[in-house]
């Protein structure tokens, strides 16, 4: 699968704006490896897995992990030490951006603007994702969507 990085700005305001800093990490080419050795599991069955993602022309480290609650409602998250850059909900209700834009179900990637920077908190903005409802389809659109390329991560294969 080639990479690429999905442009969300058509789905805000036009007086809101894309935070420059954000984007350019999720431009660039990343790589997600497996959790190293040592520091933990990148697998913790049967509903999380974590990795590492390393930004391929600064070396700067990013967390992704994903997790899957009861109800079959997937997340994704694509983080620094203090930034969530992205967000994404699979298997999930209607999602109401600010702007007046409603997202359909079941899946949308949330991202943080200049006036709404924050994604662990109301209101944010999202895009609509169209993918199959696993795990792993949910991470392969994810990673897609964010320009991260897979194949150097361990990824087992979830509860097939």
């Amino acid at each position: 699968m080639v990479m690429s990085y999905y442009n969300p700005r058509k789905w805000i305001s036009p007086d809101d704006q894309l935070i420059p800093d954000v984007e350019n990490k999720l431009i660039t080419d990343k790589r997600a490896y497996s959790v190293q050795s040592g520091t933990g599991k990148s697998f913790k069955p049967p509903s999380s897995i974590e990795l590492t993602v390393v930004i391929k022309e600064t070396k700067e480290t990013l967390r992704l992990i994903e997790w899957e609650d009861r109800q079959g409602k997937l997340s994704i998250e694509l983080t620094s030490i203090d930034n969530i850059f992205r967000k994404g909900h699979f298997n999930q209700d209607w999602h109401h951006n600010p702007n007046g834009n409603n997202i359909r179900p079941p899946h949308h990637i949330h991202f943080p603007t200049e006036k709404y920077p924050k994604l662990d908190r109301k209101p944010t903005y999202a895009y609509p994702v169209e993918s199959e409802n696993d795990y792993l389809n949910a991470l392969s659109k994810f990673c897609n969507d964010t320009n991260i390329e897979l194949r150097y991560a361990s990824i087992p294969l979830l509860r097939r």
